[in-house]
């Protein structure tokens, strides 16, 4: 389960619809526009990213890094284990 102060994170994220670099756990990179938050099959809190015209579910405990790709006054960079 993710912390409370983490989870605030991926709330701003959506709000501006930021475009998005995710480093996962397993090492994997995904980029794309944060989109909203919702639950998979498996009921996992997961962040919805955003690439060209498809959607992709990322569960939130598989995050490592958030890097958002612009200049924002909220967040660059937030490190999640």
């Amino acid at each position: 389960m993710l912390k409370c102060d983490l989870h605030d994170y991926i709330e701003i994220v959506c709000l501006y619809h930021y475009p998005l670099q995710l480093t996962l756990s397993s090492g994997a990179v995904l980029t794309g526009t944060a989109v909203t938050t919702r639950y998979n099959d498996q009921r996992q809190e997961c962040l919805v990213i955003k690439q060209n015209a498809s959607e992709q579910l990322v569960v939130l405990d598989d995050i490592a890094l958030l890097e958002v790709t612009v200049a924002n006054p909220h967040l660059q960079q937030v490190r999640f284990k």
